[in-house]
């Protein structure tokens, strides 16, 4: 009678047990499709990343350090200038893409009218910034000659890179994950094919620059092709999108300024005051953070997507300090690998870097402190707490006018205390829109 008793007053407790319901929905169909998507894309991008680190190590072990500098300078003012023709453009084209995509008609408008756009601010960008980039390769050592066959390898790169920024927003629009990550894959593999036959015949900065201008106009062929099917390519400029995506673009144009400025600013400096051993040097240990670039194309595809349709107040919390602890974990992973094994590390870069044992763990430093912030304005955008973000751009020019007179700016160890030290703004103001946007001023979070 006692042990029917006492069975039965505990029956709800065993029934309820929390083991129970984290394997009823770990065995839930929808739990096990998204472990299997997850499970896929991160395996595909591990692979992707693989390649990338792949070609990368290959240019810094066999390319000199001049070589290599030149390289670095390069491929820094092609992202620049690749940022500075966007300025906002993609931002249009996911809002209003998102209304018309089921349209062909409607969408190719879109497309074409963006693709007009991006080539508008593209001729401004290389105005703007191919003599920067001569007068680089030319303070660093290069011929004008030598400067102006990696340069023009610079600009058809980026004349496909335009193109293809504006036609991938397609399989994005359509879920297409599977021929997003094929294309990634795909140019991955070319560039690294096209190396690894230069390596036994003859292997330089322009040729190094060549094999990126193959892989993206791959890439560009690839998706004209594919979008044919979900888009009229023939349809006319849309003056309504025009309209649209301008507004977005006279508002977005400064901070893409500033923070394509920002984001180069350390191989700027070097390249300026420093020396072409230091360029060669920053360019080389900026490979080993490449790490960050898998739980990156997570947070971006997988991550931020769920984060945005999180409304329960208590769950957003939970959410939110998961992602940024699974960042720090990672990045003082990271770091504590550079402290402990730097002469490891730095023997994937070769014997010309392995001095760099003190520099290595401040990069890898900079590296996650700065992928910790991306996070952070990543998830503040996301549910548009980002009043008063306008604030970064003077605080940190204002952080960066100090440090200028503060430290050498012409050796390695300055500009990497440089670009950590100038994160320290930005740190801070992401940590208050975090905290106005998770508790406002009501104590309760804000989902808005």
């Amino acid at each position: 009678m006692l042990k029917a008793d006492f069975e039965k007053s505990i029956g709800p407790v065993i029934r309820s047990r929390p083991w129970d319901s984290i394997a009823s929905r770990a065995s839930s169909p929808r739990f096990t499709y998204w472990l299997k998507t997850l499970g896929k894309f991160t395996s595909t991008q591990i692979l992707v990343q693989a390649v990338g680190v792949a070609s990368g190590i290959l240019l810094v072990r066999t390319l000199d350090q001049r070589q290599y500098a030149y390289f670095t300078i390069a491929f820094a003012m092609m992202s620049t200038m690749n940022i500075l023709a966007d300025s906002g453009i993609g931002a249009g084209l996911s809002s209003i893409g998102g209304r018309v995509w089921q349209d062909p008609d409607r969408l190719g408008q879109l497309i074409n009218t963006a693709m007009r756009l991006r080539r508008y601010l593209g001729t401004i960008s290389i105005v703007a910034v191919t003599p920067l980039l001569i007068w680089m390769l030319i303070r660093n050592g290069a011929s004008k000659p030598y400067a102006g066959i990696i340069t023009l390898a610079v600009l058809f790169s980026l004349s496909c890179e335009l193109a293809s920024g504006v036609l991938s927003v397609v399989p994005r629009l359509h879920s297409q994950i599977g021929r997003v990550q094929k294309l990634d894959l795909i140019g991955a593999l070319c560039r690294l094919v096209v190396l690894c036959a230069a390596y036994f015949l003859f292997l330089n900065a322009a040729v190094a620059v060549c094999a990126t201008l193959f892989s993206v106009f791959i890439q560009y062929l690839l998706l004209r092709r594919w979008v044919g099917d979900s888009i009229n390519t023939t349809a006319p400029v849309n003056s309504e999108d025009r309209s649209e995506i301008l507004k977005i673009v006279r508002s977005q144009a400064p901070n893409a300024v500033f923070y394509c400025v920002q984001g180069q600013i350390a191989i700027w400096l070097i390249g300026i005051f420093g020396s072409t051993k230091n360029v060669a040097e920053i360019g080389a240990l900026g490979r080993l953070g490449i790490m960050f670039a898998v739980i990156s194309s997570i947070m971006t595809s997988i991550v931020l997507p769920g984060f945005a349709r999180c409304q329960s107040p208590t769950q957003l919390r939970r959410r939110y300090f998961q992602i940024l602890g699974a960042f720090g974990v990672f990045g003082l992973s990271l770091i504590v690998l550079a402290r402990l094994f730097p002469s490891e590390l730095l023997w994937i870069l070769g014997s010309k870097y392995s001095h760099l044992r003190g520099q290595l763990l401040l990069m890898m430093t900079l590296t996650a402190f700065s992928s910790l912030i991306a996070a952070m304005w990543s998830l503040n955008s996301t549910k548009a707490w980002i009043k008063f973000s306008w604030f970064n751009i003077p605080a940190t020019v204002a952080t960066q006018v100090v440090l200028l007179t503060l430290l050498d700016i012409s050796t390695l160890d300055g500009v990497l205390w440089f670009g950590i030290l100038s994160l320290v703004p930005t740190l801070l103001l992401n940590i208050g829109l975090s905290y106005r946007g998770l508790i406002g001023k009501t104590g309760s979070p804000q989902t808005a």
